[in-house]
C-alpha cells in the first residue's frame, strides 16, 4: 500500500512526485510513500522530445489566452500563485521550482525558456535526482488498464495493471497524457474523447505537393467564411499533404475542415500591387524590354515557389509580363489560399485536446469534486495551449499544485 500512486511518468507526474516530497519536508514531515507508474520503459520521454530535444519548459509571458480555456487556466494559475507564496521565483512558480532544483535557464525570443545547457536531458536530470533522494518507487513498462476508487470512506484506490496485477494506494493521480484514455473513470467524471491538435494541416495539395520540404517566411492567417480568425508570423514548411511549421501548429488549434489558410509571402509589404508595378517598370528599363512573368518573381520568392504561383494563376512563366499579370501576381503573393481538410500528420501533433473537464476538479488542488482522493493533471485535463512552452508549463504547474496539496 502506497500513500500516492501517480499514473504517468511525464512532466506533470514527475513534478507532482517531487513537489509532494518537497512540501512534506518543508512542513517538517517525512515524504509520503509514492509509486510512479509509467507505461514505457523510461520516465520523462515527453520532456526529452520537447523543444526539438531542448525542452522549452515554460514561457516568460504566460497568459490565460494562450489556452483553449482561459478562465479555467486563470483559476489554476491563481491557485498556484497562492500556494507558492513565499517561495523564490524569478519569473513564475514553475521557473521557481526548477531554480530550487538547480536548473539554470535562459530566455529566447518570444519569451521561450530553455535550460542553459540547451539539452532536455538536463531538465529530466534535476527531476530524477530528488525522486531517488526521496525514495519514490518508479515502475516502468507497466500499463494501467483501470482505476477503481474506494468503495468506502478511508479505503483505497485499486489500480488494475495489464496482466492482472493489482496495486493499492490511498490517493491516485492521473498524469498519463491525452492519449492514454480514461482508465474507466469516464463513468464517474465528464470526459471528452481526446483528438490531436497543435500539428500540421492537410490542405488542398495541388500546389504544396511539388513544394515538399520547401520553407518560406511569411504570415499565415486562418479564415472562416472570409473572416480572419487568427494570424501567425514565422516559417511555414510545405509538405506533400499540406503545410507545417510553428505558425501552422498554432493555427491548427482553431482550424476546422472548410477553413482556409492564407499565406502572405510579402508580409512586410504594405502595397504589393505598387511593388510589382514598380518591379515591372524597373526590370523593363534594365532589360530594355518587358521581363517574363517568371523574371518578375525572381528575387522575391524561391524558384519552386514561383513555379507554383504561376501554375495557380494559369500564367506561363516565359510569357512577357504585363500590368495585368503583375497585378495578379501581387494578389497571389499576398493571398496564397489553401483550403483546410484536417490534421495532416497526427503523429507530429504536440498535444491532444480533450480529456477530463476541468470544471469537475477543485482548481486549488485538482482533486475531483465527485471522487475524493483522485487528482488529474496536465494533458489528461481538457486544456491545451499554443507553442512556446505553454503546454509544458501547464503540465508542470498542475503537477506542482497537486503535489503540494497531496503533501
Amino acid at each position: 500500500m502506497h500513500d500516492i500512486a501517480i499514473i504517468g511518468g511525464g512532466a506533470s507526474g514527475l513534478a507532482c512526485a517531487v513537489a509532494a516530497c518537497e512540501a512534506a519536508l518543508r512542513g517538517g514531515r517525512k515524504p509520503p510513500s509514492i509509486i510512479l507508474i509509467e507505461v514505457t520503459e523510461k520516465i520523462g520521454r515527453p520532456i526529452l522530445r520537447s523543444g526539438n530535444g531542448r525542452c522549452n519548459f515554460s514561457n516568460a509571458h504566460i497568459h490565460p489566452h494562450a489556452y483553449n480555456d482561459p478562465q479555467g487556466f486563470a483559476a489554476v494559475a491563481e491557485a498556484l500563485e497562492r500556494h507558492s507564496a513565499g517561495l523564490p521565483s524569478s519569473v513564475n512558480p514553475v521557473v521557481g521550482f526548477f531554480e530550487r532544483l538547480g536548473l539554470i535557464w535562459r530566455e529566447e525570443p518570444e519569451g521561450r525558456l530553455y535550460p542553459l545547457a540547451n539539452k532536455a536531458s538536463v531538465v529530466l536530470d534535476v527531476l530524477r535526482s530528488p525522486l531517488l533522494r526521496f525514495g519514490v518507487e518508479v515502475r516502468c513498462s507497466a500499463a494501467v488498464e483501470r482505476i477503481v476508487p474506494p468503495k468506502a470512506q478511508h479505503s483505497h484506490f485499486t489500480i488494475h495493471l495489464r496482466g492482472g496485477e493489482l496495486m493499492r494506494a490511498r490517493k491516485a493521480v492521473v498524469a498519463a497524457g491525452g492519449a492514454a484514455g480514461a482508465f474507466g473513470l469516464e463513468e464517474l467524471l465528464p470526459y471528452v474523447q481526446p483528438v490531436p491538435v497543435l500539428g500540421p494541416l492537410m490542405t488542398d495539395n495541388r500546389f504544396t505537393r511539388p513544394l515538399d520540404n520547401v520553407r518560406v517566411r511569411c504570415s499565415a492567417s486562418l479564415l472562416r467564411q472570409g473572416e480572419r480568425l487568427a494570424e501567425e508570423r514565422g516559417e511555414v514548411l510545405f509538405r506533400k499533404y499540406g503545410v507545417s511549421g510553428i505558425c501552422i501548429f498554432n493555427l491548427s488549434r482553431l482550424a476546422q475542415q472548410g477553413d482556409v489558410i492564407r499565406l502572405d509571402l510579402l508580409p512586410d509589404e504594405a502595397d504589393p500591387w505598387a511593388l510589382m508595378g514598380s518591379r515591372l517598370k524597373t526590370l523593363s528599363q534594365v532589360m530594355a524590354k518587358a521581363p517574363s512573368n517568371y523574371e518578375l518573381l525572381q528575387g522575391a520568392v524561391l524558384p519552386l515557389v514561383a513555379d507554383q504561383i504561376l501554375k495557380s494563376l494559369g500564367l506561363e512563366g516565359a510569357q512577357e509580363a504585363t500590368r495585368e499579370s503583375a497585378t495578379r501576381l501581387a494578389e497571389r503573393l499576398s493571398a496564397f489560399d489553401l483550403p483546410v481538410q484536417g490534421i495532416g500528420d497526427a503523429s507530429l501533433c504536440q498535444v491532444h485536446r480533450g480529456g477530463f473537464a476541468l470544471d469537475a476538479f477543485d482548481p486549488e488542488t485538482l482533486e475531483a469534486k465527485e471522487v475524493p482522493g483522485l487528482h488529474v493533471l496536465g494533458e489528461a485535463l481538457d486544456m491545451d495551449g499554443a507553442c512556446g512552452g505553454f503546454n509544458l508549463h501547464w503540465a508542470f504547474a498542475t503537477g506542482l499544485l497537486a503535489g503540494w496539496s497531496l503533501a
